[in-house]
């Protein structure tokens, strides 16, 4: 994610099928509704799942008990009074018996809830939805829960940590909306399981009236007209974790080209602004091959940019769907948008495809986009990227200070600048003491070997090690566990400046 800091923008916070009319109704018809309340399990037994996963900095978010495969949500867009009903079905697996378990959501209004077709007992309980089966769900039982329920985009919402850009799922725009759901807002937009370790597959069926256009993350799968209506569908195959959920409605123009990797380009722009953010993001295919160089092959069948009509002070790397704001590229100059952009762009191979294992891990996904981001600025003559490097050691004893070494981030600020430069800073110290050989395969093999699933600092520091064919465990440990900056390879020069 890029987020904005004082005065200024702050880099860094995929089967084809086609609808019938029959798959449209279910898709807005609630489900069967059972009264808010408890019910017991009808066969006993099982224990309820845990609220959340025990992550150290936010111990509720995701669910124990359960183990997401899939999501299917179907939307449906009303422009009269500006909001959302829609159907959620969240296909998991059970990992204990389960004599109830929770959703996070704190979206707006339930109509309905089934859990494999049955009627299910249902209770909010601040963000979490709290769902009782008529029948208690045996381990390893693979079970569907269907939420109905109906959305005010505009509403308020307190997902998030402080210090955090975004405070709702929900981003209202001028002629619809589009999501944003870092690190822990996707829980209002949809119910599920929302923490970036429990990835899933995606299917997105998003219906709007005719003349405004719906895109979503990963492949599109089809189009249905149907009474001034479109339903457009898309898939994302690939695991993907709930805060980079991706779905956009309004009056855009959908831009595609072919990529390399055999992928497809598609960036999304206000029809209005087409043409002229159709060049700026033509960028868009230079800087994918150029990762590709970095980091390997791409990991997605898509990626673009949806420069959404909407006044906002950050950028977020959905995936496949990279978000920003339409206002970024006029406002400023192109050697500020670029390198955002390539921070994105670098986050579907770190932070997307492989995703953090816990909140701690964060550095791994910003301190790689913001190093690609100041190498892409150093290639295209923006900013050196030595002195960037050179200027966040120097500040490293006062970040430490401030927000604690950088793999130890706090709740209250986890996306800060010890995270994104400071972590950009281990790379490059990496870098500086194993040769740029051997860092560009440690990078290839850490964006290979966890592709689709998730990793810790503890699995980089081994691999990094394995790779370097040295035990660096000492040496990255100090860095991203001590409370003063450690002594830069190949800069003895270098110096911190003094705490206080």
């Amino acid at each position: 994610m890029t987020a904005d800091r004082p005065g200024r923008w702050r880099r860094g916070t995929g089967h084809a099928a086609v609808l019938v009319a029959a798959a449209l109704v279910v898709a807005v018809t609630p489900a069967s509704a059972a009264p808010p309340g408890h019910l017991p399990g009808a066969n006993g037994g099982g224990t309820p799942g845990a609220a959340g996963i025990g992550d150290p900095l936010f111990p509720d978010e995701g669910n124990g008990g359960f183990d997401v495969m899939h999501y299917d949500l179907a939307m449906r867009y009303r422009p009269d009074d500006r909001t959302v009903t829609a159907r959620a079905t969240v296909s998991a697996r059970a990992t204990q018996s389960l004599s109830r378990f929770d959703l996070d959501f704190d979206g707006n209004t339930v109509t309905g809830l089934t859990v494999d077709g049955r009627a299910a007992g249902y209770r909010r309980d601040g963000d979490e939805l709290v769902v009782t089966p008529a029948r208690s769900l045996h381990r390893g039982h693979r079970f569907r829960v269907t939420v109905d329920y109906r959305a005010d985009p505009a509403a308020t919402h307190h997902c998030a940590p402080p210090n955090s850009p975004i405070t709702s799922g929900w981003l209202p725009t001028s002629d619809g909306f589009v999501t944003a759901g870092q690190p822990s807002c996707a829980r209002s937009v949809f119910p599920g399981s929302d923490h970036p370790s429990d990835k899933a597959g995606y299917t997105f069926r998003v219906t709007a009236p005719d003349g405004l256009t719906a895109v979503a993350n990963g492949v599109p799968a089809g189009r249905h007209e149907h009474g001034g209506e479109t339903t457009w569908t898309y898939q994302q195959r690939v695991p993907m974790a709930t805060e980079l959920v991706q779905v956009a409605v309004g009056h855009y123009t959908v831009q595609t080209a072919p990529g390399p990797d055999h992928t497809t380009i598609r960036n999304v722009v206000p029809t209005s602004m087409a043409g002229t953010l159709g060049n700026d993001l033509a960028v868009t295919g230079p800087q994918l091959a150029w990762m590709r160089q970095q980091a390997g092959s791409y990991p997605f069948a898509t990626y673009g940019v949806l420069a959404a009509p909407a006044n906002f002070r950050f950028a977020l790397e959905c995936q496949t769907l990279t978000l920003t704001s339409a206002g970024m590229f006029g406002a400023l100059p192109q050697s500020y948008w670029s390198p955002v952009l390539a921070h994105e762009l670098a986050h579907q191979w770190y932070g997307d495809s492989v995703a953090p294992a816990r909140w701690a891990d964060v550095w791994l996904n910003e301190g790689h986009a913001s190093y690609y981001e100041a190498s892409w600025a150093d290639r295209e003559g923006y900013a050196s990227f030595v002195d960037r490097m050179h200027t966040a050691y120097t500040k490293g004893d006062t970040w430490r200070s401030q927000y604690g070494p950088i793999a130890q981030p706090s709740a209250a600020n986890l996306f800060n600048d010890n995270v994104y430069d400071g972590g950009a800073l281990v790379l490059y110290a990496l870098r500086e003491k194993v040769g740029a050989a051997r860092f560009t395969a440690i990078e290839r093999a850490w964006a290979a070997r966890y592709a689709g699933g998730t990793g810790s600092t503890r699995q980089f520091i081994a691999l990094a090690s394995s790779i370097a064919h040295r035990d660096l465990h000492g040496f990255l440990t100090a860095w991203l566990y001590g409370t003063h900056t450690p002594p830069m390879p190949g800069h003895p020069d270098w110096t911190t400046d003094p705490v206080g």
